[in-house]
């Protein structure tokens, strides 16, 4: 008998310390290419602190794909960030997706499409968008195939270092009433 089909739910306080795996692997297997630095290393500690994602993760802002107890992808949302560009034209509000984490051994079976469908229809009168740094190459060109258009750019800073971000966008999927 094989292993059921990946769950997707939200993302409940009990899966906090699973996501702060995750979510440490991810980031470092995408931006560590030259090890981990000091600066890497107290990011992480802040940027998913177990105690911090366990407060998050009652809002409701949050998705989880799982298979048998094995959590495998992630999606955060935020409605309080403030897209760093100009909405195109005819979009009232976005949402920003500020994470979209797969476990590295399960990119490429459509779980990354399954949680940004799911963020798009969180709020479907609103707008998407996320920043991901340019040399993210994977990423980028998962988000262009599901649709992302170029909406700008912003910066992402680390130990006195910018980073150049793309900043990709999806339309409404409903006219809000």
């Amino acid at each position: 008998m094989g292993m059921a089909a990946p769950q997707m739910r939200p993302g409940r306080p009990a899966d906090a310390a699973r996501i702060a795996a995750l979510a440490r692997w991810v980031w470092l297997d995408s931006y560590a290419g030259q090890g981990v630095s000091e600066a890497i290393a107290s990011y992480l500690r802040d940027a998913f602190d177990e105690q911090a994602l366990r407060r998050a993760l009652d809002l409701g802002r949050h998705w989880v794909v799982e298979q048998s107890e094995i959590l495998q992808g992630w999606a955060q949302l935020s409605e309080a960030t403030e897209c760093p560009v100009d909405l195109p034209l005819g979009e009232e509000s976005a949402v920003e997706l500020q994470r979209l984490y797969i476990a590295p051994p399960c990119v490429g079976h459509g779980l990354g499409t399954r949680l940004l469908r799911q963020a798009r229809q969180t709020w479907p009168e609103r707008a998407l968008w996320l920043s991901a740094w340019e040399g993210n190459t994977g990423a980028l060109r998962f988000y262009r195939r599901e649709g992302g258009q170029a909406w700008g750019e912003c910066w992402f800073e680390l130990d006195g270092q910018r980073h150049r971000n793309e900043v990709l966008g999806w339309p409404a999927l409903e006219i809000a009433s």
